[in-house]
């Protein structure tokens, strides 16, 4: 059996204790709900909170049942890393319409333009995310962002049912085209719960109701666990967030630090930031759980701070200041718990009209790439398609035409539609922690990326970034298989021009042959385009 990302170790280890079958909730309490036109949403997380919204406003009635307590009224554990949400993630939320996208980016978030790359020998570079300053992608707080969606479904009439722990001897193995028997542990006891109507589960990396599925032999999945984990350190608000930044020297461009991503790259282990909207940082450091230099090597003892100490001072003492001196980073690093980093892969993620896996109860992603949260809110705006198209009229719920099989139809269809992607985007924040964590801090890798930038400047039309792709794609079949596959092609351009140019340094760019550029850029890449129907115009923030 894979490791259990639902808890930490200490929890899964106490879960072991206690091994539920259906026969526990036998004698349990026992109600029915649901009817033709509602639907169950397991997981008030954000995927799940927008996905109620989304099918609120379509007229269904929504039952959204959530583990823990309501989050609205606790606050932040310290356990999750600040979000990056971009343009193809919020595109489910415009297509709402109404205040909530104006709402969400003027009140919860700030701009990130790029990587500020803060190098060993204290060098501090800006690597741009898009082709120009029109392009950025957003810092936001997870559980700010997740207290807005889940207000909004509130709002909207969703039936909220916290401290309603799915358990995975649910039943969804029945004769039934629709309908499950879904298992709880309440603080009021066991419950059993007859689920009348398609059940959508968006109960996040550990769901539970793919633990069911996988016990029931409906599907298959995988959890692969990195050997690094991660741990939260606060930036205080610096004094002079200008400096934090890049100069733009060594023919760089500059960078305001408020507005980047900034990462202090080291191999085995790096530092990342994000800014928060109050002006502090949000900070994230990774490194291999066990060994010499680890997180359990410091310890939260004398011997384990020494080796901490002296660890940040050779490798972070430019970032020691900013995090408010040594004894602040060191305790931060020895006290707050380790966070679990690892890929969900899941072979099935739709059983008949009876229940459909999204977001990262079906394919969870190391957050090395900030799509996780783009990625889910992508599935419920193909999920808003679909159910438009098999369940609706002109948008709105037909009762007539919420059967079983329709359902079954929609759910099939979602997971046609999006395991490609989501299988790619999983490949690619795998491969995006290896680039940020080694090739950020690598000198040809840098002047590829300014190449990069300048072809895509140059050609739009034709040459866009596999970055650019992933986070500003989503329509024209700019989809993540998509542009993992292009990628592949694009980069092997980058590799030839640095082979003509015999190489070049960062102020050297310019000198790039454009005409040899566009020869290969017609010759290998707007062929692979052509073939898989992609159109980069509609790459946009």
């Amino acid at each position: 059996m894979p490791e259990d990302l639902a808890n930490t170790p200490a929890e899964r280890a106490a879960a072991t204790e206690r091994v539920y079958r259906p026969i526990h909730f036998f004698y349990s309490k026992e109600v029915t709900v649901g009817d033709k036109g509602h639907i169950i949403i397991l997981g008030a997380g954000l995927v799940g909170s927008l996905c109620a919204v989304v099918l609120l406003k379509k007229g269904f009635k929504v039952h959204l049942y959530e583990r823990y307590q309501d989050i609205r009224s606790i606050p932040s554990t310290g356990r999750s890393i600040n979000l990056s949400v971009t343009s193809r993630g919020l595109r489910a939320i415009k297509a709402l319409g109404g205040s909530l996208y104006d709402d969400i980016v003027q009140n919860l978030t700030t701009k990130v333009m790029g990587r500020i790359i803060h190098m060993p020998d204290g060098k501090v570079l800006f690597q741009r995310y898009g082709k120009d300053n029109t392009e950025h992608n957003y810092s936001v707080s997870r559980i700010e962002l997740n207290k807005f969606l889940l207000n909004a479904a509130a709002d909207a009439g969703a039936e909220l049912h916290f401290d309603h722990a799915l358990v995975e001897s649910s039943d969804f193995k029945d004769h039934r085209d629709v309908g499950a028997e879904l298992h709880f542990r309440t603080k009021n006891g066991d419950l059993r719960v007859n689920a009348a109507c398609p059940v959508i589960a968006c109960d996040g990396a550990g769901s539970r109701a793919r633990y069911a599925l996988g016990r029931s032999g409906l599907t298959e999945f995988s959890e692969d666990l990195l050997t690094r984990g991660y741990k939260e350190v606060l930036f205080p608000k610096p004094e002079n967030p200008e400096g934090f930044g890049a100069k733009g020297e060594d023919g760089g461009e500059p960078c305001d630090g408020r507005f980047g991503l900034h990462i202090w790259p080291r191999g085995d282990h790096m530092l990342m930031a994000l800014a928060n909207r109050d002006g502090s940082f949000t900070g994230t450091f990774y490194m291999d759980n066990e060994g010499e230099e680890s997180f359990a090597s410091f310890s939260d003892t004398p011997e384990g701070r020494a080796k901490c100490s002296d660890f940040c001072q050779k490798h972070y003492s430019e970032a020691i200041p900013l995090v408010g001196g040594l004894d602040s980073l060191v305790n931060q690093i020895v006290q707050n718990p380790t966070g679990l980093l690892g890929t969900v892969r899941t072979s099935k993620w739709a059983v008949k009209g009876k229940v459909l896996l999204i977001g990262d109860s079906c394919h969870a992603m190391v957050p090395f790439f900030g799509q996780g949260c783009n990625c889910g809110f992508e599935d419920t705006l193909w999920l808003s398609r679909l159910v438009d198209e098999f369940c609706c009229d002109e948008g709105q719920a037909n009762l007539e035409k919420c059967t079983g099989d329709n359902f079954a139809k929609c759910f099939a269809a979602v997971e046609a539609a999006r395991k490609p992607s989501a299988d790619a985007i999983c490949d690619m924040a795998l491969e995006n922690f290896v680039e940020m964590r080694d090739k950020t801090g690598d000198a040809k890798f840098q002047v590829m990326k300014k190449i990069e930038n300048r072809l895509e400047n140059v050609f739009p039309s034709k040459f866009r970034s596999r970055y650019a792709m992933v986070c500003y794609g989503g329509e024209g079949n700019v989809s993540y298989a998509n542009a993992k596959e292009l990628g592949v092609v694009q980069w092997q351009i980058l590799e030839k021009l640095w082979d003509i140019a015999g190489g070049v340094s960062h102020e050297q760019v310019d000198t790039i042959d454009m005409q040899e550029a566009e020869k290969l850029i017609d010759l290998l890449l707007v062929p692979k385009q052509k073939e898989l129907a992609m159109d980069l115009s509609t790459i946009r923030h």
